[in-house]
C-alpha cells in the first residue's frame, strides 16, 4: 500500500505572471497549489518523494472570468513556480527568473524562497 501526502498551499500574485512550459500568462489573483508526495519505503527515517505539483486559479484580482484558468488544474515546476513568487514579491532580480537551472540560485534567492513559503499564505495538510 502507497502512503500519500498532499499539502495545499493558496497563493497570491499582485501582478500578472508566466511559468515555463505554459503557453498563457496568468493573471494576478489567488491559486491553489497541491503537492502530492509519496512515502519513500525501506527507509530508516520518514522520507517523501514529490511526484506531482499542480496549479489552479481561484480567482482573478479583477473579479473578471478567466475563460481556461478558472478551475483548471496546470501541471507545474515547483522550483518555476517558486521563482515566479520570488518575483511577484520583488525578491528576486528579472536576470534570475529567466534562468532555468535551479543551480543558478544565490544562497539569498534561496534563502527568500524557503522564507517565502509560509509568508502570506494559508496551509492545509490532507493525508490520503
Amino acid at each position: 500500500m502507497t502512503k500519500l501526502k498532499t499539502t495545499r498551499k493558496t497563493y497570491a500574485f499582485s501582478a500578472p505572471f508566466n511559468l515555463t512550459g505554459l503557453d498563457q500568462s496568468f493573471p494576478a489573483g489567488q491559486y491553489d497549489v497541491e503537492i502530492e508526495e509519496q512515502m519513500m519505503e525501506g527507509m530508516s527515517f520518514v522520507a517523501f518523494k514529490r511526484i506531482a505539483t499542480t496549479m489552479r486559479m481561484i480567482h482573478a484580482a479583477d473579479g473578471l472570468a478567466k475563460p481556461g484558468l478558472v478551475n483548471n488544474r496546470f501541471n507545474i515546476d515547483p522550483r518555476d513556480f517558486e521563482l515566479a513568487i520570488l518575483k511577484d514579491r520583488h525578491q528576486c532580480s528579472e536576470e534570475i527568473s529567466s534562468l532555468q537551472s535551479s543551480h543558478a540560485l544565490s544562497n539569498f534567492d534561496q534563502l527568500a524562497i524557503d522564507a517565502s513559503e509560509n509568508e502570506g499564505m494559508t496551509d492545509h495538510d490532507y493525508h490520503s
